[in-house]
């Protein structure tokens, strides 16, 4: 076999133990960080949401964190697809929206370019990937960690493509802060 086809079967062999190693969501142990992996529309690959997580400080216990969140998911009519209380975990890895979260324009949490009419994540389908959880997994918890993904496409074009979104970081903060006026806190 030759050096180059060895090298490549080296590459191969350890993109598959890499894709491996990467638990789903819920199948982490006691201590560690929960991965989800979120495939968007118009997004090559996955998109690790663990590694781009905002911290936050918070002080409460679990029960409280976890109750926080879901009345602020509530308010803001994000619909949530997996919970887990024990590690105070809310995520959707496909949630679709439009124009508002809440009663507060996209494009302030979101930027997905500029059209004619103005900031597309104001016009476009929104496919918008979170999740959310609180470290360290088990004892008390001292970060709220907030993760925010999305990829959009404008609805009038059957044939345009889906672009990608970048957080502005006002969701996360958004959510911290409602998550933090819950509890009685302030940052």
């Amino acid at each position: 076999m030759s050096a180059r086809r060895m090298s490549s079967w080296a590459i191969v062999a350890a993109l598959g133990a890499a894709a491996v190693a990467v638990a789903p969501v819920g199948a982490q142990g006691v201590g560690q960080t929960p991965q989800a992996r979120a495939v968007l529309p118009g997004i090559e690959g996955a998109i690790l949401l663990d590694t781009m997580a905002l911290p936050f400080k918070v002080r409460g216990n679990r029960d409280s964190i976890f109750t926080a969140l879901e009345t602020v998911f509530k308010e803001l009519k994000l619909p949530v697809e997996s919970r887990n209380a024990k590690s105070a975990l809310l995520n959707n890895l496909n949630a679709d929206v439009s124009r508002r979260l809440g009663d507060v324009a996209l494009s302030r949490y979101l930027d997905c370019g500029r059209g004619f009419s103005g900031n597309n994540a104001d016009f476009y389908r929104i496919t918008l990937a979170f999740s959310v959880w609180v470290e360290p997994a088990s004892g008390e918890p001292q970060q709220l960690k907030v993760a925010i993904a999305a990829s959009g496409r404008d609805p009038a074009g059957s044939r345009s493509a889906y672009s990608q979104c970048t957080s502005r970081g006002a969701l996360e903060q958004r959510i911290a802060d409602r998550v933090l006026a819950l509890l009685g806190a302030s940052r």
